[in-house]
């Protein structure tokens, strides 16, 4: 009988470990995911900029968008 509630107890465990290892990897697949959509609206703002503006450096006017987008 001890056996059996080592061997649930064993089995609990290696769900609940799957679970939070599987939850964690979500987690930051979205988060690759947001920082992903961040990196195209810069981009996208920074060619508007550039477009504006010819004169304008694009990889200048991207970090700007960029650092804006990481603070919205």
């Amino acid at each position: 009988m001890l056996l059996m509630l080592i061997g649930i107890t064993m089995t609990d465990y290696e769900i609940k470990k799957k679970t939070t290892f599987e939850v964690d990897r979500k987690s930051e697949a979205e988060k690759d995911l947001e920082d992903a959509a961040d990196k195209v609206q810069a981009g996208a703002k920074a060619v508007a900029n550039k477009v504006r503006d010819p004169n304008k450096d694009l990889n200048t006017e991207y970090q700007k968008e960029k650092i804006k987008e990481k603070f919205d």
